[in-house]
């Protein structure tokens, strides 16, 4: 009778259970989906982040040579509005620059009534120096942008050129 004995323990102690090696497959499961997730959510993050910097250098390039184009010109032979796609291997990337006119408010505070408020002299050279700023300054916005999937993506860069020559004139 110990012989029979003997060898039910021998027969309980020689491999898994189903039900052990199903709790170790659902375990083993649950780890691959995180490591996929955690590896492809890498993957993506790594291509966005080229797309930026590599839009971003494009952006930088567009903002210089446009400056350089610009320079020593009047505001009235600047192109408002111009869009091109760039050359290969970058030509999944589209540029647009554009010259805009800036309207800065009135520097003049309002009088309420006859008398009260900002001398004539001061309103007069407060609304002078407005008419200047508004004549000497454009906002150059520069957008990068590209295709992501089904979404546009884009980077826009903005500076404020000044034309320098304008001559500062006092007017009533």
């Amino acid at each position: 009778m110990s012989g029979i004995i003997q060898m039910k323990k021998k027969k309980n102690k020689r491999g898994f259970t189903l039900l052990e090696v199903m709790i170790a497959l659902a375990i083993m499961t649950v780890a691959f989906a995180a490591i996929l997730s955690s590896e492809s959510s890498s993957i993506l993050l790594t291509v966005k982040t080229k797309e930026l910097n590599i839009a971003g250098w494009l952006a930088q390039n567009v903002m210089v040579e446009s400056e350089h184009l610009m320079e020593g010109k009047p505001f009235n032979e600047l192109k408002t509005e111009e869009t091109k796609t760039f050359d290969a291997p970058f030509e999944k990337y589209k540029w647009k620059r554009e010259v805009k006119e800036i309207k800065f408010p009135d520097l003049v505070p309002e009088q309420k009534k006859e008398g009260d408020g900002t001398p004539e002299p001061v309103r007069i050279l407060l609304k002078s120096l407005t008419k200047y700023i508004n004549d000497s300054v454009r906002e150059l916005v520069v957008t990068i942008s590209w295709q992501r999937g089904t979404g546009e993506q884009k980077l826009v860069l903005a500076t404020y050129l000044i034309d320098i020559s304008k001559d500062f004139t006092i007017t009533q």
